[in-house]
């Protein structure tokens, strides 16, 4: 995860003010990897989750710009 996604989850961790909790399926060995990158960052899994889901968002407004 880069520099500027792991600023993003520690922000998202600040700024909680409403949840939803929700399920995904997964491969086991998504969630594996996911798990490990998230422990060696000293992030949970949700953190790492959402920040990948904001990173997807903003590569998809700048795909409708481009």
């Amino acid at each position: 995860m880069s520099e500027n996604a792991e600023r993003k989850a520690a922000k998202v961790v600040e700024s909680v003010a409403e949840t939803v909790k929700t399920s995904v399926t997964l491969t086991r060995d998504l969630w594996q990897q996911i798990k490990i990158e998230a422990i060696k960052r000293g992030l949970t899994f949700a953190q790492v989750v959402e920040a990948a889901l904001h990173k997807w968002l903003e590569l998809e407004e700048e795909k409708k710009k481009t």
